[in-house]
């Protein structure tokens, strides 16, 4: 069996920010570099490297940022991974909004993770 699961993948480029809202149980993962974020009712600050997931758990606002640790190459994009909340048929979920346009990855915004038993 193959279960198929949607996410979202956006790139930011060296110390650029986006605002994401409705993301209350979403999961966030760095895909490729270092991250900071931060929730609007968390009020810390989360750093996430490479792998790193953060599970969103405020209704408020969250901020992520590339954030390039010292002596890294200070130009490199970071990848974020967006995950929406496990869910059953009954209970829908809905895309996050973002506060301005994101890059997409090249492969898409749409991916999979194949399970086979």
């Amino acid at each position: 069996m193959v279960v198929v699961l949607p996410y979202i993948e956006f790139e930011l480029g060296p110390a650029e920010a986006h605002s994401l809202d409705r993301l209350a149980g979403w999961t966030l993962t760095s895909v490729s570099a270092r991250v900071w974020l931060t929730e609007e009712s968390g009020g810390r600050d989360i750093w996430l490297l490479p792998g790193d997931r953060h599970f969103i758990s405020s209704t408020g606002r969250v901020v992520v940022e590339s954030w390039p640790q010292p002596g890294a190459v200070a130009d490199r994009t970071a990848r974020i991974r967006l995950a929406p909340p496990a869910t059953s048929f009954a209970r829908q979920w809905r895309w996050p909004k973002f506060s301005h346009s994101a890059r997409p990855c090249p492969m898409g915004p749409i991916a999979q993770l194949a399970s086979s038993t």
